[in-house]
């Protein structure tokens, strides 16, 4: 049996059959698969049974509704190629309302509900609350957050993250500042998170062990912090030239860069990947061109060239649903996840989560639509340093772009 999946596994890793438009919220979910929802995994019909925690309630219900549309197309064409081993998967729906604090609360309802596997949630804090307290269940997960400790297959043997972790963004962002840019006087401004303490540590230890150089300046926000202005003044009076910004909150950024403006602090900035351009048509182009983002290398172009590759057909149908948010909506790991674990049912002929662990531990090299995909049994984390790039913010206005999903590379 071929365990290794390099070429993607037979059958449903690439067959599609789109139908009809799928509804940026819960239509597709709330009308075609209501009727499927609330069977577990150990229902007589030997129905799968996906657990989806999503929230669609609380401050980030719209921010991170696209992060889902990749997961709704992967499971529409799932469903239309046939479904896992000719049975349609059903859905249980759970809303974690966004916050770290409910979900030992929706772990326990899904517990109850017996999934098969589990999508979501997004954000580092929350993932690792859903992780924990999923633990003690059978499903095999993959949320979206990129604190290490979520990659580690022996303290979470069913989870499995299909994103580059903090480690290798971090040692992707100070790389960049430091020795593409020639920047030595570099600081880090990051939320007070799971997410932005890994961050931190990545970030610190590489500039720290690679380049043995300290941080100049660090300051540490609370996520709903409605002014960004007194930590950006303390990096600016630090000498900051460089920028490391990480958060997993889109506004964050718009209020560092107002803060930036205001200030006349004009550094030059490495940030998460999630980046909306059109969040930023207030703040001066000036600034904009010292931005960039870290970027699946997929997802990016040479300068003066265009995208190619599988991605470009992913990109178009991501693009069609999503509009102006696709670029968190082709950036999220659900698709993969959902298509690879597709890939691994047909090959291993069983929705048994145990034994699809096993396989999972095996795979190597699965060609996703965003990067490549390997995990071994104790490392979970499918990304390697070699899908990650650093790519500029404005190029997400050009053309080639593809509404702002494909950025051009950093030269």
């Amino acid at each position: 049996m071929d365990t290794s999946l390099s070429r993607g596994g037979p059958g449903l890793s690439r067959r599609t059959a789109l139908s009809g438009a799928l509804a940026l919220g819960t239509g597709l979910l709330g009308a075609g698969l209501a009727a499927c929802a609330g069977r577990g995994a150990g229902s007589t019909d030997g129905q799968a049974e996906l657990g989806w925690i999503q929230p669609k309630t609380g401050r980030l219900a719209s921010a991170y509704a696209p992060t889902f549309i990749g997961a709704r197309l992967a499971l529409q064409e799932i469903n239309a190629a046939g479904g896992l081993l000719g049975t349609a998967i059903a859905v249980h729906e759970e809303d974690d309302e966004g916050s770290p604090a409910t979900q030992a609360t929706v772990a326990q309802r899904l517990l109850s509900a017996r999934p098969d596997f589990v999508v979501g949630p997004t954000g580092s804090s929350q993932a690792v609350a859903s992780v924990t307290a999923l633990a003690r269940g059978n499903a095999i997960q993959s949320a979206w957050g990129g604190a290490d400790l979520l990659g580690d297959g022996t303290r979470f043997p069913g989870h499995y993250q299909l994103v580059f972790n903090t480690s290798r963004q971090g040692r992707a962002a100070a790389k960049f500042l430091f020795e593409s840019r020639g920047l030595r006087r570099i600081g880090l401004l990051t939320e007070n998170s799971e997410f932005g303490k890994s961050m931190q540590e990545s970030f610190t230890r590489t500039l720290r062990e690679d380049y043995r150089t300290e941080l100049a300046g660090v300051q540490v926000f609370e996520p709903n912090a409605p002014d960004m202005t007194p930590y950006l003044n303390q990096l600016a009076r630090a000498g900051v030239e460089g920028l490391g910004m990480f958060s997993g909150q889109p506004q964050a950024a718009v209020l560092s860069l107002r803060a930036m403006v205001n200030g006349g602090f004009a550094p030059v900035i490495v940030a998460h990947d999630l980046n909306y351009i059109d969040a930023y048509n207030e703040i001066p182009v000036e600034l904009l061109r010292n931005f960039y983002g870290t970027a699946y290398r997929s997802l990016t172009y040479p300068r003066g060239g265009a995208p190619s590759g599988p991605a470009v057909e992913y990109a178009a149908k991501i693009r069609a649903e999503a509009g102006q948010l696709a670029f968190s909506a082709a950036n999220s790991p659900y698709y993969d996840f959902l298509k690879l674990l597709a890939t691994v049912v047909e090959q291993e002929r069983t929705t048994d989560p145990e034994r699809l662990r096993a396989a999972f531990d095996r795979v190597r090299g699965y060609p996703g639509v965003r990067a490549p995909i390997s995990f071994t049994e104790t490392d979970h984390c499918g990304i390697g340093d070699d899908a990650i790039a650093i790519a500029t913010l404005l190029s997400a206005r050009d053309e080639a772009s593809a509404g702002g999903i494909f950025r051009e590379l950093a030269s």
